[in-house]
């Protein structure tokens, strides 16, 4: 009987000890999604409040710095023009590079992921 009795202890501290584990192992994913979503969360309000800051001034330098080219050629046209190609050969550099790009996010956010 006492065998019986000691597989039976041994059984139930199995049990009891496989469904510690599963608890704990769904509050650290509570946690680690947690950590995720808040982390994802400031990444985007600082990506809109600095990038929002960074496209104001880009249109007061655009527009200053068409008016200086303006001034320069005698012609307004002219200097917004060259302001707009200016843009566009930026625009273009930028979707020549689009990979480097992709790859240097990937590597900074994987570290944060899988850290």
């Amino acid at each position: 009987m006492s065998i019986i009795k000691s597989l039976d202890e041994t059984t139930s501290n199995a049990a009891q000890s496989g469904e510690d584990y599963v608890k704990k192992t769904q509050k650290y994913y509570e946690l680690k999604i947690f950590q995720q979503i808040s982390i994802l969360s400031s990444y985007i309000l600082k990506v809109a409040i600095i990038g929002s800051l960074c496209i104001l001034g880009l249109i007061f330098l655009a527009i200053a710095g068409a008016t200086a080219l303006g001034n320069y050629f005698h012609d307004r046209a002219l200097g917004h023009l060259c302001t707009g190609l200016i843009f566009f050969a930026t625009i273009i550099l930028i979707y020549l590079f689009r990979k480097y790009i992709d790859k240097f996010i990937i590597k900074k956010l994987s570290k944060t992921y899988f850290d």
